[in-house]
């Protein structure tokens, strides 16, 4: 069976996504909700792998890496919130969070949609249980990419539209 190829394609998705919603929380610490959404989603992306890993397992597929979307730690992460800190919020740090922002939201949908295929793999593949973990954890992905487009909604016209 080739579902280990479509467990594959959403570990990647998932472990690229925590990476990238963790960055985006260290670089935008005085956006304190960016901060702590942005770490609470990439904690959910975690929890997206401990679930998948029981069928990775059972499929012979790669497992995730046990370090995927954690904060890097360290004197990167001390440095990159003191960066945040000193800039604050300027016409640059803006920018900087629209990008960002823009950038997450792109890795999310491709997470939501690594979801489906996986989940239509299990369908045919008469998967239940895992079908079942793909139907919510899309469903989970897919609001993600919502919040995400939620704040660029928000944070667009501040950056663009200001003088």
């Amino acid at each position: 069976m080739k579902l280990d190829k479509a467990v594959g394609l959403v570990r990647e998705a998932e472990e690229g996504l925590a990476k990238t919603l963790a960055t985006l929380g260290g670089r935008h610490a005085t956006e304190h909700d960016v901060y702590h959404m942005s770490h609470a989603l990439a904690e959910r992306c975690r929890e997206h792998l401990a679930k998948l890993t029981p069928f990775a397992e059972d499929l012979g597929a790669s497992l995730p890496d046990s370090e995927a979307g954690t904060s890097p730690g360290g004197a990167a992460d001390t440095l990159r919130r003191m960066a945040s800190t000193v800039l604050g919020r300027s016409e640059a740090t803006g920018m900087m969070l629209v990008i960002d922002l823009r950038d997450a939201y792109l890795m999310a949908q491709r997470a939501e949609i690594s979801w489906v295929i996986l989940l239509q793999a299990a369908k045919a593949a008469r998967q239940a249980n895992l079908e079942q973990v793909a139907t919510s954890c899309r469903e989970e992905a897919e609001g993600t990419a919502k919040w995400l487009r939620t704040h660029l909604k928000t944070s667009s016209p501040q950056v663009f539209a200001t003088d």
